[in-house]
């Protein structure tokens, strides 16, 4: 998979960033705190919020980008069949070499693979059919407790595409949470800040107001991305495209051409999107549309028959 290689070097570029980055503001906080000039509210925002961020990103650089980047110039080995497989909620056992792999997969990812029954494999880390991000688990004498068997079945662009939405939505809820909760603290620094002339009195109500609009917004995205829709159709385009262009971020821009079902040879740009998509796309030559595309509008992309999803825009 010579993709994965870049793609773990910019993620443990990301996330090592990002948890120097906020393990500065961590510091500042206590500094803050022990300095006490600069009331409570003030260190404990920074305190509360940047020290699970830098914890956080720093286990996944420690935990998985890192010791997944030593292993990529060995091969993964498929694990086809799965005959055995069990689940608990979101953890699968998988039987392996006499022992079980046990992993998380959220909701979308255990649809494909009930119904693909298959693993790319190398040490603890895994991945499905047309997804390159890897994903770690570990090995156990037995497999979780309570587990019952993950039943095949055939999986509709349809339920991927409910099963997406309801946990793009938990997601969206989570932020929605966090953004509140820093509306609050906010409010609370605004209160609480000695120096009543500082231009940080007034900043932080700004960003009080500014959180809780979020959190408005993130809750109606949730409504809407977790609502019904009817089953749709895939709608196959070939494409034409340059390389694909990572941000700080890891988040994918892949641009090129394509020729609509009415004729039309348009530009389209897979903007935003995961990192699969657009690998799926540069190496496959194809586009799959969740609907019929028009120029001038975005769509829904994806790969049939995975958890592999992402918006794509047509030109005029």
């Amino acid at each position: 998979m010579p993709v994965l290689t870049p793609l773990l070097d910019r993620l443990t570029l990301t996330a090592g960033t990002t948890s120097f980055a906020s393990g500065l503001l961590v510091v500042l906080g206590v500094f803050l705190a022990v300095s006490g000039r600069f009331g409570i509210a003030a260190p404990a925002f920074l305190l509360c919020f940047m020290t699970p961020v830098s914890l956080y990103f720093g286990y996944l650089v420690l935990a998985g980008s890192s010791p997944m980047r030593k292993l990529t110039g060995k091969p993964f080995r498929l694990v086809s069949g799965l005959d055995g497989v069990v689940v608990a909620g979101s953890r699968v056992s998988v039987p392996l070499d006499g022992r079980w792999l046990v992993f998380r997969l959220p909701a979308p990812l255990r649809a494909q693979l009930a119904a693909q029954r298959r693993l790319w494999v190398l040490g603890p880390f895994f991945v499905l059919p047309g997804v390159i991000g890897p994903r770690r688990g570990a090995f156990r004498d037995a497999p979780v407790r309570g587990s019952a068997p993950l039943a095949a079945e055939p999986v509709t662009p349809g339920r991927l595409v409910a099963l997406q939405g309801r946990l793009l939505g938990s997601y969206y809820l989570l932020g929605a949470g966090i953004t509140l909760v820093a509306a609050a603290f906010s409010l609370w620094v605004a209160i609480d800040y000695p120096d009543r002339d500082s231009l940080v009195v007034p900043n932080t109500r700004v960003l009080a107001a500014l959180c809780v609009l979020a959190t408005i917004g993130l809750g109606i995205a949730a409504i809407v991305v977790a609502r019904p829709s009817p089953e749709p159709r895939w709608t196959e385009l070939a494409v034409v495209s340059g390389p694909a262009s990572v941000n700080l971020f890891g988040m994918v821009t892949l641009k090129g051409r394509t020729v609509l079902p009415d004729g039309r040879e348009v530009t389209v740009q897979a903007g935003g999107s995961d990192p699969s998509l657009a690998a799926n796309i540069a190496a496959t030559g194809r586009l799959w549309v969740l609907g019929v595309p028009s120029a001038g509008k975005t769509a829904k992309a994806g790969v049939p028959g995975c958890a592999v999803f992402g918006p794509v825009r047509f030109g005029r």
